[in-house]
């Protein structure tokens, strides 16, 4: 059965379909991203701070620069304290998904293809699997792409792989959506964006491991796997301004606007 899309067939490969629909994926997501800031942008309730304007402003850079890193870190401080578990278990899970999504060596190219400076990055490729990272240490001219996953991870590739974190990704998310089956359980509010996005997200990534993994190992299966990756993954950054996801713009636009108001707008009404 073949799927007519665009001036050609697909036919029963979803991969050249989800690389056909890239570009709508990114129109849709900064048309909803556009929303989403004008509308926080808008609604934004700055704080009351009762200290003079002026004291604030006389304060050196460094200082300022301390405040500003004290304004990211301190909900970090805050969630270790009053829930150490769900806490380590989101950063762990938040570092795991930067890793994989922009430094590993697969979706480096996948980057590079669409935005070209990219390639810049790498020299900060991390490898596949464990066992090609070793390689690229203990035989670096072997093959003429071993320069791609180079030794500037060194020992480290040995955990900075995209296996290692996959699985710990898979580990971390399960817990984080048990942790939100529980809160279902007691009957506590739930965003139906939560669910669309982590369940997603955990689909994807399974998706993204079997295809890599060759699982089953059939040129047609891989084929329809990596697209499947692909589409899910266009389908989250689509829906990304509407889901939990967005927290990720939104959480750093929010400290910078509080840290402003503290810093340079204190006191003022």
């Amino acid at each position: 059965m073949q799927i007519p899309y665009a001036t050609y067939p697909v036919g029963n490969s979803l991969y050249p379909l989800a690389l056909d629909l890239f570009v709508p994926t990114v129109f849709f997501f900064f048309l909803g991203a556009a929303y989403r800031i004008t509308r926080y942008l808008v609604t934004y309730q700055r704080p009351f701070i009762p200290y003079p304007s002026s004291e604030l402003r006389q304060v050196s850079g460094g200082h300022k620069i301390a405040a500003l890193i004290n304004t990211f870190a301190n909900s970090s401080r805050v969630g270790i304290r009053r829930k150490p578990v769900t806490t380590a278990v989101g950063l762990l899970m938040h570092l795991a998904l930067v890793l994989i999504i922009f430094l590993l060596a697969q979706h480096m190219v996948f980057w590079a293809y669409y935005i070209p400076p990219y390639s810049a990055l790498y020299p900060l490729a991390i490898p596949e699997s464990s066992v090609d990272g070793l390689l690229a240490l203990t035989t670096p001219n072997k093959a003429p792409v071993t320069w791609f996953v180079n030794d500037v991870w060194g020992p480290l590739t040995v955990i900075l792989n995209g296996q290692f974190l996959t699985f710990l990704l898979i580990i971390l998310l399960g817990v984080h959506l048990g942790h939100k089956f529980l809160v279902a359980a007691e009957r506590l509010s739930l965003r139906a964006g939560d669910w669309w996005f982590f369940v997603l997200l955990y689909i994807d990534v399974l998706l993204g491991f079997f295809a890599t993994a060759h699982i089953p190992n059939d040129v047609y299966w891989y084929d329809n796997l990596l697209g499947a990756h692909i589409l899910v993954a266009e389908i989250m950054i689509a829906t990304l301004p509407f889901t939990r996801g967005f927290h990720m713009f939104e959480f750093y636009l929010g400290k910078l606007r509080e840290w402003y108001f503290m810093v340079y707008r204190r006191g003022e009404k």
